[in-house]
């Protein structure tokens, strides 16, 4: 039997802040394609603010898919991501075009090129007694623990990124079998795409600059307010979108935690924090060129051209 050719895409990825979108936009535009947003809290339908979605004009401009998706709870999660994203590449090849996938959220990326591991799923027996210890001996033993159990998966996680550490435990607890030797066997090197990927930098500078500037404006045009109406909702504190960068900090903020000044420069120190994490996950992936931002002129007119080569 012969294999189906799989499907060609222009990949574009970066830090936050580093102007994926709108080179995407500008770059789906100039190869008749059409976008899909590759973003973990764009997915949600009711969060427009603190989540920096595509703007009107730029959706008016090319068909933009993966936003909206999904209303307030838990989050959608990688696997169901790169499921949803695969099958609407073929709907796109369908109508005689060819997808950009853009955005910042790394384990999106990988379950669309590549797939995940064969992991359990969600066991709310065991997480119910994960966070029964971690509340009564604190986060940072039960990471202790994950470095004890797996030593290199811990090296990977913050240790205080609590739903990480819960899932490799959770792995462990319910399998034996520890994540990073999963992650491991499965090598991510089957891919379900050939793709041309474009990875969008700037000097550290500038982008920290842009960081800053963009959580600014949030902070003015109502991300206090979406907060809250996610916290009157009912939403779980530790869980996205509550715990995600900019809510995070507006509802310390509401929870009397800190000032709304002091919540506006913890958002900005942990933003940039971020954006230096997203470039180490993706400067791992040696199929991405990197490529100065802004693209202007004759240079963004060459990688449309060498778009054009690759998509035939």
């Amino acid at each position: 039997m012969t294999e189906q050719p799989k499907p060609k895409i222009i990949q574009i990825v970066g830090p936050t802040a580093s102007g994926k979108t709108g080179f995407s936009v500008r770059l789906a535009e100039a190869l008749g394609a059409e976008m899909i947003n590759v973003d973990s809290m764009q997915v949600y339908c009711e969060l427009a603010i603190g989540t920096d979605k595509p703007t009107p004009a730029q959706c008016a401009r090319v068909p933009i898919h993966g936003i909206n998706l999904i209303h307030l709870g838990p989050p959608m999660d990688a696997a169901e991501f790169g499921s949803y994203v695969r099958t609407k590449i073929a709907e796109i090849e369908s109508r005689g075009h060819h997808a950009v996938i853009s955005g910042g959220t790394g384990l999106y990326h990988r379950a669309i090129v590549h797939g995940l591991i064969e992991a359990p799923s969600r066991n709310d027996e065991v997480r119910a007694r994960l966070r029964a210890e971690r509340d009564e001996i604190g986060i940072a033993q039960m990471y202790e623990r994950l470095q004890r159990i797996d030593p290199e998966g811990a090296a990977k996680i913050y240790a205080t990124d609590w739903v990480r550490i819960e899932r490799a435990l959770e792995v462990f607890e319910t399998t034996g079998k520890t994540l990073s030797s999963e992650q491991s066997r499965h090598g991510f090197k089957s891919s379900f795409v050939e793709r041309l990927a474009f990875g969008c930098t700037m000097p550290r500078e500038m982008l920290y600059q842009k960081i800053e500037k963009r959580l600014d404006e949030m902070w003015h045009e109502g991300i206090i307010e979406e907060t809250k109406m996610m916290i009157e909702a009912g939403l779980p504190s530790e869980q996205l979108p509550l715990k995600a960068l900019g809510y995070k900090q507006a509802a310390m903020y509401l929870n009397g935690e800190c000032s709304l000044e002091e919540a506006l420069v913890l958002a900005k120190r942990d933003t940039r924090r971020f954006a230096k994490r997203q470039l180490t996950w993706f400067r791992s992936d040696k199929a991405i060129e990197w490529i100065d931002m802004p693209v202007e002129g004759a240079r963004f007119d060459a990688i449309v051209g060498r778009c054009k080569a690759f998509l035939g």
